[in-house]
């Protein structure tokens, strides 16, 4: 779901009924809220998926982004009602929808096109994918870095200069992450450039 990444769980020509389950977090610290789009399709974008429902899950419990458990099932009858539940397990608070069949329902030329275009656009989905990753991993180590140095005991360590140091190296790589096109390369780049920068300044004595 973050990054518009689709995140398949019931696959195509699955037997009915039958039930699926999938676990998801949050992304950002103390989220009391999260929303669950509901895709049908084949694409790593959910762009480029049809569209069947959506529903919210709040509030949770606020926790470091990453700790939550959300539990997600999803449950198709013989007449190919789909009903998805997310449970939060700590507050055991939870949410779903119900979706008829007639919701999104692809006629057998649409559901060819479909399965014709994840074909023709595979490597232009494989490239969005790892650029999602590529920018969630910047931004995850971006994360760290910030709360390493704003961490006084830890600034301490360091030589006069090197904190600045690291702090453009982190303006740099914040940078990178708003060129929305930037590519899973350039995004490595970054990070690695930034963990070296990291790495000398601690390094330093």
């Amino acid at each position: 779901m973050e990054g518009n990444i689709f995140a398949p769980v019931v696959p195509r020509g699955q037997t009915v009924p039958t039930i699926k389950k999938r676990t998801f977090t949050t992304v950002a610290d103390n989220q009391t809220t999260v929303q669950f789009p509901v895709f049908q399709g084949e694409r790593v974008n959910c762009e480029d998926n049809t569209s069947l429902g959506e529903f919210t899950l709040a509030p949770i419990p606020p926790m470091k982004a990453g700790d939550a458990v959300l539990e997600c099932v999803f449950e198709v009858d013989v007449n190919g009602i789909l009903k998805v539940t997310a449970t939060e397990k700590t507050s055991g608070r939870s949410a779903n929808i119900t979706i008829s069949n007639s919701v999104g329902k692809l006629s057998s030329g649409e559901i060819e096109k479909m399965i014709d275009d994840a074909q023709k656009f595979k490597s232009s989905d494989e490239a969005f994918s790892k650029r999602f990753e590529s920018r969630q991993q910047l931004e995850a180590y971006i994360s760290r870095v910030e709360e390493m140095i704003s961490d006084p005991g830890t600034s301490m360590k360091l030589k006069r200069g090197q904190k600045e140091k690291i702090e453009s190296a982190l303006s740099d790589a914040m940078a990178q992450l708003e060129i929305e096109d930037a590519g899973s390369d350039d995004l490595k780049k970054k990070e690695l450039a930034l963990k070296r920068t990291v790495t000398k300044a601690f390094s330093t004595r």
